[in-house]
């Protein structure tokens, strides 16, 4: 007698049964298509069809398998912080979206992360910027899906990130500015946890070298206070101003120095600022400037990103990427 072939298990007797797109698509009425171009965040659905399906989805805990489709990555960047339009997180979300492309990535950017990620179907995150809310929201995903931050200087145990050495960012600035004789170096930056960094290795390098630190001439404040503390900056006698950051900061300094102020850059005052690819060495003058590796960051973040939504083992969690300055004429 031949042997009967073996049913396959079902749930009675202890083995989890495996649900399918085809499951899905009975368990909401809609066809295996439509189902699959939700989980594979394809257009062409209504919004309310995509809500029905990913909640099913959700409760049967389906997800296609990463090997036949495109795996889905969110780029994330503060909805608040005007640099996403423009500046360091528009600059570094391209090199971001190029990266991911060359690798077969489906892409998503969200307006507002907010409403739009926890309808999404996604297999990993990169976070360019953040305020508290964002990192909130982020860290519910960080428990199910790899999350890459950009630029993320403080507590990191576990987490994942890509960094420009920052620290040594500040020190360049003040290293230069003794070695041309500047008696009297200011640094203005932003307010978070990058301009901190550029803002303690400015400081160690004056403490280094026996030079005397003036906490007034060691600002940290936000861009709308950017006339204020120019002005007071200058009045409080800085020969010379760094002002980091690859979102235009110098730019808006060199325009207060020269067209409000009247002062002649660098013969009144000297300036070193965060490289703006393309524009700072049109400036008047071409502006001396330290320049983050962002096509470079955006490069290491897809590879960690790739290794861990591909399940191969990834054991670097940190990578720290080296700057350079770049000399032009608004030093003297």
């Amino acid at each position: 007698m031949a042997r009967s072939k073996r049913q396959p298990s079902d749930p009675a007797e202890g083995v989890a049964k495996k649900v399918t797109i085809y499951d899905l698509a009975r368990h909401t009425g809609y066809s295996p298509g439509t189902v699959s171009r939700v989980l594979n965040n394809r257009d062409r659905v209504k919004p309310e069809t995509r809500e029905i399906i990913l909640k099913a989805a959700k409760e049967l805990d389906i997800k296609p398998q990463a090997s036949v489709r495109s795996r889905q990555v969110a780029i994330l960047s503060e909805p608040t912080y005007s640099d996403r339009i423009e500046g360091y997180a528009a600059t570094l979300t391209a090199h971001l979206s190029f990266a991911f492309t060359r690798r077969n990535f489906g892409i998503v950017l969200p307006s507002d992360p907010f409403e739009q990620l926890p309808g999404m179907f996604l297999d990993g995150i990169v976070v360019v910027t953040f305020d508290s809310p964002l990192l909130e929201l982020v860290s519910e995903f960080e428990k199910r899906l790899p999350v890459v931050f950009m630029d993320k200087f403080d507590s990191t145990e576990g987490r994942y990130r890509v960094c420009s050495d920052h620290y040594r960012s500040g020190r360049l600035a003040a290293d230069y500015f003794l070695a041309h004789g500047k008696k009297r170096p200011a640094y203005f930056g932003g307010e978070g946890q990058a301009f901190a960094e550029r803002l303690r290795g400015f400081r160690d390098a004056l403490e280094a070298a026996g030079h005397p630190v003036d906490p007034r001439l060691l600002v940290q404040a936000s861009r709308d206070e950017h006339h204020a503390v120019v002005t007071r900056l200058v009045r409080t006698g800085a020969d010379s101003i760094y002002v980091p950051g690859t979102s235009f900061q110098a730019m808006e300094c060199l325009h207060l120095l020269t067209y409000v102020m009247g002062l002649r850059v660098p013969e009144d005052i000297s300036i070193i600022g965060g490289e703006n690819d393309g524009i700072s060495n049109i400036q008047c003058p071409p502006l001396t400037t330290i320049e983050e590796p962002l096509k470079n960051m955006a490069e290491a973040a897809v590879d960690m990103l790739d290794d861990l939504t591909s399940g191969r083992p990834h054991t670097e969690r940190e990578r720290v990427l080296p700057v350079r300055l770049i000399e032009r004429n608004s030093v003297l």
